[in-house]
């Protein structure tokens, strides 16, 4: 999520909102439990549009960034969702 907050304010990227859903994947390796595959849902709310490919930069910018991430050997899986707001 700081990620995100980071690179959408340097995109200038106006959105209502932001969260993040999570689940990990635990197996046995080597006889130690370790989390082997972590899934990111991260959900970003756009006010208009003709911001979606702006969020969907930002969201690829984020997780190439991320530096928990890039500091971590489980396997990253990302599935971004853009809502956008009626009004």
């Amino acid at each position: 999520m700081t990620t995100f907050l980071a690179i959408a304010e340097n995109s200038k990227l106006s959105f209502v909102s932001f969260s993040c859903n999570s689940k990990g994947k635990l197996e046995q390796v080597d006889g130690k439990f370790m989390m082997t595959e972590v899934i990111l849902e991260p959900t970003v709310t756009i006010a208009d549009e003709k911001d979606r490919e702006r969020a969907e930069r930002v969201l690829q910018k984020s997780e190439t960034a991320c530096l928990i991430s890039n500091s971590v050997r489980s396997k990253i899986i990302m599935t971004p969702l853009i809502k956008v707001l009626n009004i």
